[in-house]
């Protein structure tokens, strides 16, 4: 009975090979009673059978016990056993016991294939580990365990010995460019790649020989044996700082070559402006030297451009408030008005625009600003004089010039005007590739918009 609840095959065979009895669990496998076995031959069920033929040879032998493992088909399924056969009554019979291995036997075979798997992970990780030209180092909360033959080469080592057990300030100068404390640094480097997974950050390090190098580091959390740690991959970076570096000075000259430039063109424009107003003193027809004034503002409206890009930490923007209140104001002071009676008022957006844009800009501003001066408040003494620049839907620039002057003539078609100032406004707006537009309005008003390139 307690043989039958044994669960494996167990059985009793004569050295006839014959079946003496079995075990309820070998009988059920089989599906017949246990009965049915006593007598036959133990190859009864499959001719040829691996048990069967284990059972011979063991007979034949002089073997008193055997181990091995068979293959036993049990419901159409192969199943892996291990048999213990033990000889009894001088070998005249057998007890044979079969376990059940097949389950264990797929766990060794995945375990092997995993470790199988492992090991050649391990030899590729090792391979790469090993063949980048980046340092990889590993450390636990303090000190270095392990690290890459780049790392010997990088800080100067000549053996790793050097580096174990070292923590990795004593590879760092003291305090870094910023004037910080590299330990204090490092300290909440780690603990932030300890929170986060990783931290990157550029940092100078310290060879054996005390000669310092710029790095770029990438420090990551991994875990080992359930305990986690930190990878540090250091990556010399001396050449791209010194290309860096080169590209600066480089950028530096050219920037100063370029407000030369700026500088240069403003005194050309200045002595051009200068050579009108004294050309305009020995002529004595008004409108010839009204037309030397216009061409006189017109110059200054450009080297004003230049002037301010000069000035500017940004050599390719101009500020536009600045230069729009600087251009009206030189406006008023070459056509004597008083600030009091004729009153100015600038809304600007604050937008920068390039010279290509803000030439054509300031000459628009420079014509209408010009042509309300002149014209609108004849026969006035008080007025308003308005220069508004917004940016609507992010991209359009609406530039509107108005004053609250008598308005401009009704019979007078500003897009074909034979006055040089309206064509000039039309051109330029041409060349913004944008609108002009004359608002029903009180006094005079003109509506631009444009887009400028990215």
């Amino acid at each position: 009975a307690v043989l039958d609840a044994v669960p494996g095959l167990i059985s009793w065979v004569s050295s006839d090979l014959r079946y003496i009895g079995v075990n309820q669990h070998l009988a059920t496998s089989f599906q017949r009673p246990p009965e049915s076995f006593v007598g036959q031959k133990i190859n009864f069920l499959e001719k040829g059978s691996t048990f069967a033929h284990l059972i011979r040879n063991f007979f034949a032998s002089s073997a008193q016990q055997i181990w091995q493992e068979i293959d036993i088909e049990i419901k159409g399924s192969a199943r892996n056993y291990l048999i213990v056969a033990q000889k009894y009554h001088q070998g005249t019979a057998a007890v044979s016991v079969g376990i059940d291995i097949t389950d264990r036997k797929h766990a060794e075979s995945q375990k092997t294939k995993l470790i199988a798997s492992l090991q050649e992970s391990e030899a590729k990780f090792r391979s790469l580990y090993e063949a980048t030209s980046d340092a990889v180092m590993l450390l636990d909360d303090r000190e270095f365990f392990d690290c890459n033959l780049a790392t010997l080469q990088m800080f100067g080592c000549s053996d790793k010995e050097l580096l174990y057990g070292r923590h990795p300030g004593e590879f760092s100068p003291p305090f870094q460019p910023n004037g910080q404390d590299s330990s204090s640094i490092l300290k909440h480097r780690i603990a932030a790649a300890m929170q986060t997974g990783s931290c990157r950050f550029d940092w100078v390090h310290r060879r054996i020989d005390g000669s310092e190098f710029p790095a770029e580091v990438l420090l990551n959390a991994v875990e080992i044996n359930g305990k986690k740690m930190i990878q540090a991959v250091v990556r010399d970076i001396t050449d791209r700082k010194r290309d860096e570096d080169r590209i600066k000075a480089s950028l530096a000259e050219k920037e100063v070559l370029l407000k030369e430039i700026h500088h240069r063109v403003k005194n050309n424009l200045q002595v051009i402006s200068s050579l009108l107003k004294l050309q305009s003193r020995y002529i004595q027809d008004s409108r010839v030297i009204e037309m030397l004034k216009e061409s006189q503002n017109r110059v200054r409206s450009m080297a004003l451009v230049h002037e301010q890009l000069y000035q500017s930490k940004d050599l390719s923007k101009i500020d536009l408030a600045r230069y729009i209140q600087n251009l009206a104001h030189n406006l008023f002071q070459a056509y004597e008005i008083d600030a009091k009676g004729i009153e100015l008022q600038t809304i600007v957006a604050p937008r920068s625009l390039n010279i290509d844009t803000a030439v054509p800009c300031g000459l628009i501003i420079n014509e209408l600003v010009t042509n309300s001066l002149k014209y609108a408040f004849v026969g006035h003494d008080r007025g308003t004089i308005k220069i508004d620049f917004i940016i609507e839907d992010e991209r359009v620039c609406v530039l509107t010039v108005s004053d609250s002057g008598i308005g401009f003539p009704k019979d007078l078609d500003y897009r074909n005007a034979r006055t040089l100032g309206l064509r000039l406004v039309v051109s330029l707006v041409k060349q913004l590739r944008g609108q002009i537009q004359l608002l029903a309005t009180a006094g005079t008003a003109f509506r631009i918009t444009f887009s400028p390139p990215n």
